[in-house]
């Protein structure tokens, strides 16, 4: 399979539904692409969750999500902490991530990230994500972000438009 074939969304991928009142995330390239679309909705005010489908190129051996997949998801979920704190300054990198996988996601069914920022300081942003499929508990992760000064990235185009392009999608859905 080509890279660019991977890249694309599969035909037995558009079989799976979005759920109602979540956007895709604009994805900023590179491994976010091979992983497929994150999705996001948000219930309120200071609410963000971030969702993603399982499929077929999620599958370990064993038919089920891999631990990996989920971890990686785990890691985007710094969509939503980024969103939540705002785009002065960039959640980047990830500085450490505990992650307690507490059941298996099958394919087909949805994972759903429930985010909350629990610390902000000058430098630093202290997350939970509580992982579900369906109410049910798959995993949960503690997080500790670097919060970067938008002047020390190399290429501030990604963040200095995803925030209003979130903004848009969700107003077209009127969230």
């Amino acid at each position: 399979m080509s890279a660019e074939a991977f890249y694309r969304p599969q035909d037995w991928e558009s079989t799976y539904a979005t759920p109602d009142g979540w956007i895709e995330l604009p994805s900023p390239g590179g491994f976010c692409d091979t992983f497929g679309p994150v999705h996001a909705t948000r219930d309120g005010p200071g609410s963000f969750a971030v969702g993603f489908r399982c499929t077929e190129r999620h599958l370990n051996p064993s038919r089920y999500c891999h631990g990996a997949a989920l971890g990686a998801f785990t890691d985007m979920q710094a969509y939503g902490v980024q969103h939540l704190v705002g785009y002065q300054a960039a959640v980047v990198p990830t500085i450490s991530m505990n992650i307690d996988f507490l059941s298996i996601v099958n394919m087909g069914e949805w994972v759903r990230g429930d985010i909350e920022v629990t610390r902000k300081t000058r430098n630093l942003v202290f997350a939970l994500m509580r992982c579900s499929v369906d109410g049910r508990p798959v995993m949960n992760a503690r997080a500790l972000f670097k919060v970067a000064a938008m002047s020390d990235l190399a290429d501030t185009s990604y963040f200095d438009n995803i925030g209003p392009e979130i903004e848009r999608r969700f107003a077209r859905i009127g969230r």
